[in-house]
């Protein structure tokens, strides 16, 4: 049997091009069942997309966001909205975030599922594509399986992130064997390992300041983080870890005050420091990291200092942890090889990509998801186009 198209993984732009293929003749492939990844996105609350107007939604793309303007056109928060209510999902803006209303990251994957499965022809679940050739104007797909033949394929496998749930990059090389060259992948949204944080693990704090401190750059950010078994998380850390480093120095402001703010707090009242502090911090933090136990009268310039520096200094090395714990990769296929009005390789004709394995990576607050939903479907809509304007 000739396919008319052929999807490689049956992640979030796999399954919605699988949807919307109809009436094309579609055979989908992924490592696992499909959807997995999607199925823990958000930490199971996705943030389907955002609530900002499109030109604003594209500068949180940075410089490669002009590449979406044409499949944001064709397919944009407005049509995804619709397209969740319509498969009987409510949907609300939180947060400036379109999220679930009453639903879980899994309920919404499953549905995607489901309907892939219904549209595809064939859906090969733990069936991996191994290689793919190109003959003329065909492609020919090998797994361990067996072998299948397409007149299109889209790569929706992924990038490098959570390789256990199937992005484990192997798509990589086979668009670099169909000609494509591969900006190099980084785990991005992705927290920061570091040591000596351990005593800290569990807590959280809300709308902190962080400053990152590289060789060249200092990056700021303000939001919630939390303290880990291996280093430091949250949605502020994840936003910061976009920027390009190895290694760095994370200081951390925990109550968004300067310090003269903060000595007048500690000095307003003869009362012992620690018990101060423990107005406005966790009990645990204030243990292990203040050590010092006077009245705040009792108290030298220089302790003092120590304690505006444990709360509005916190310093600690950083790096970002590895692709096992990134939510997104950064890097992929270089979008100049890649036409954005259909998402066709510019090198090999009736090759097409979508999401997270081409080159363009998003804030956190759903701007990933939408674009994979964007890109998937300019895809699809592309492949109609072009077999029905030759029949």
């Amino acid at each position: 049997m000739i396919y008319d198209l052929a999807i490689v993984g049956a992640g979030t732009c796999g399954l919605f091009a699988a949807v919307n293929s109809h009436p094309l003749t579609t055979v989908v492939f992924d490592k696992n069942s499909g959807a997995k990844k999607l199925s823990i996105t958000g930490n199971n609350k996705s943030n389907i997309t955002n609530c900002m107007e499109k030109e604003d939604f594209l500068e949180r793309y940075g410089k490669n966001g002009a590449f979406l303007r044409d499949s944001f056109k064709l397919f944009f928060k407005e049509e995804l909205i619709n397209f969740f209510e319509r498969s009987g999902f409510d949907l609300t803006c939180r947060d400036n975030k379109v999220v679930l209303k009453d639903k879980i990251s899994q309920e919404f994957a499953k549905m995607l599922l489901n309907k892939a499965k219904k549209s595809a022809a064939s859906f090969r679940e733990y069936e991996p594509v191994v290689d793919i050739l190109k003959d003329k104007s065909m492609f020919i797909l090998k797994t361990h399986k067996g072998i299948y033949y397409s007149k299109n394929v889209l790569l929706a496998c992924g990038g490098k992130s959570f390789p256990a749930t199937g992005s484990d990059g192997s798509c990589y090389n086979i668009a670099k064997k169909l000609g494509h060259s591969i900006v190099t992948p980084n785990p991005c949204e992705v927290p920061f390992c570091c040591k000596d944080v351990k005593n800290l693990q569990g807590l959280s704090f809300k709308n902190v300041n962080l400053t990152l401190k590289t060789e060249k750059r200092r990056f700021f950010e303000c939001g919630d983080i939390l303290f880990t078994h291996f280093g430091i998380s949250g949605p502020a850390v994840l936003e910061l870890s976009k920027n390009d480093f190895k290694q760095a120095k994370l200081l951390i402001n925990f109550l968004g005050i300067n310090e003269k703010e903060l000595l007048e707090l500690l000095t307003k009242k003869n009362r012992k420091i620690k018990n101060i502090v423990k107005d406005i911090m966790p009990k645990r933090f204030v243990d292990e990291m203040v050590k010092i136990d006077k009245y705040s009268k009792e108290a030298s310039k220089k302790e003092l200092k120590e304690v505006v520096d444990s709360l509005l200094g916190f310093e600690v090395d950083v790096e970002k942890c590895s692709f096992n714990r990134a939510f997104v990769t950064c890097g992929g296929v270089s979008l100049r090889e890649i036409n954005p009005k259909t998402m066709e390789s510019k090198l090999t004709k009736g090759l097409f990509f979508c999401g997270e394995i081409m080159d363009i990576q998003g804030s956190i607050g759903g701007f990933n998801l939408q674009a994979a939903f964007s890109t998937s479907f300019c895809a699809v809509d592309s492949i109609k186009n072009n077999l029905y304007s030759t029949t």
